[in-house]
C-alpha cells in the first residue's frame, strides 16, 4: 500500500514558525491583558495608618500579687489591644486567682483576665492554666498598660502573657 504525504516539509515548518509567532505575541498581548486585572497598590489616606503591636510578657508571681509594666503608648499614637492570650504552669495546688490590665500601675481595670480553672499537665505534678479572650481597649499616648496578676495561697506560678493589638497615629 502507498502512502501520499499530506504536508509538504517547509508547510510544516511554516506553521511551526506561526504557531512560535503567535505564542510570542502572544505573550505581548496576555501581559498587558494581566496589568490591566492586577491590583494597583493603594494607600488609604481617609483611615489612619495601623502599626502592629504585639507584647510578649513573663511573669513570676512569687508574692500574692505583681505588678509589670507591658508598654508605654508612644507619643502621638494611640493603643488599641484587640486580643490577649495567656498561659500559667504551675506545681499541682498551685494557681492563678486574678488578673488584669490597668492603667496607671494602681488605676482602674480595662479588661479582667477569664481566670480557668487548672488542669493536669504532661508533666506528672504539674498544673496549667490557659485562657485567650478578644476585647477591645484603647490607650492614648503616654499612658502606660500595667499586667497585675494574683496567686492563690498554695504557692507562686510563672503566667506568659501574649498582648495583641495596633497603634493608630489619631
Amino acid at each position: 500500500m502507498k502512502t501520499k504525504r499530506m504536508w509538504s516539509k517547509g508547510a510544516v515548518v511554516c506553521l511551526l514558525a506561526g504557531f512560535v509567532g503567535i505564542g510570542l505575541a502572544g505573550l505581548f498581548v496576555v501581559d498587558d491583558a494581566c496589568a490591566q486585572i492586577r491590583p494597583a497598590m493603594v494607600r488609604n489616606i481617609d483611615e489612619p495608618a495601623l502599626q502592629p503591636f504585639r507584647a510578649a510578657r513573663e511573669i513570676y508571681i512569687d508574692m500574692d500579687n505583681e505588678q509589670l509594666l507591658v508598654t508605654t503608648v508612644p507619643a502621638g499614637k494611640r493603643l488599641v489591644i484587640e486580643h490577649i492570650s495567656w498561659y500559667v504552669g504551675a506545681q499541682t495546688g498551685h494557681e492563678l486567682v486574678f488578673a488584669g490590665l490597668r492603667s496607671p500601675q494602681y488605676g482602674t481595670y480595662y479588661v479582667y483576665l477569664q481566670i480557668n480553672p487548672p488542669h493536669a499537665a504532661a508533666a506528672t505534678g504539674y498544673n496549667i492554666q490557659d485562657g485567650s479572650q478578644s476585647v477591645k481597649l484603647y490607650f492614648e499616648a503616654g499612658e502606660e498598660v500595667w499586667l497585675s496578676a494574683s496567686r492563690g495561697t498554695a504557692g507562686p506560678v510563672d503566667l506568659n502573657i501574649v498582648i495583641q493589638g495596633h497603634f493608630i497615629t489619631p
